[in-house]
């Protein structure tokens, strides 16, 4: 007697095509979440860097003699990742400086804000600093 293969068990090409289909998509998805966390990760580090070019400026502004902080106002300065004036820089900083914050004579606000830009577009908000700053003697 002849033995009968139709009734062989195995996968069909549209079975193989149909797996084929469902592991690519699963794969088209964990690679849109690998490209998500990478733009995130990248944001957070330009946030980060925002952050720490608004504090080393106040830092900075820190050191001023007490006179001299008035002249410390700057609007949209383009700077680099260290807080240098750059043309070609990817921050942008304002510092806003107050006098005689809040009727003291001996008070000075100091407002720093700074935008990171990423791929061309700026961030919606800065990353932002404020202190007081008290005139010793």
């Amino acid at each position: 007697m002849h033995k009968n293969t139709c009734g062989e068990t195995g996968a069909t090409l549209v079975e193989v095509i149909g797996t084929v289909l469902v592991f690519m998509i699963g794969i088209s998805a964990l690679l849109g979440v690998f490209y998500a966390s990478v733009g995130m990760a990248k944001r957070a580090e330009y946030a980060y860097t925002a952050y720490n070019i608004a504090k080393n400026h106040v830092e900075d502004l820190k050191a001023f003699s007490f006179t001299d902080l008035a002249v410390a106002n700057e609007t949209a300065s383009v700077v680099d990742q260290n807080g240098v004036a750059d043309s070609d820089g990817e921050y942008i900083r304002t510092t806003t400086i107050t006098s005689n914050y809040s009727g003291d004579a001996a008070l000075t606000q100091v407002d720093v804000q700074v935008w990171y830009i990423l791929s061309g577009v700026q961030s919606a908000s800065p990353m932002q600093l404020t202190t007081v700053i008290f005139q010793n003697g």
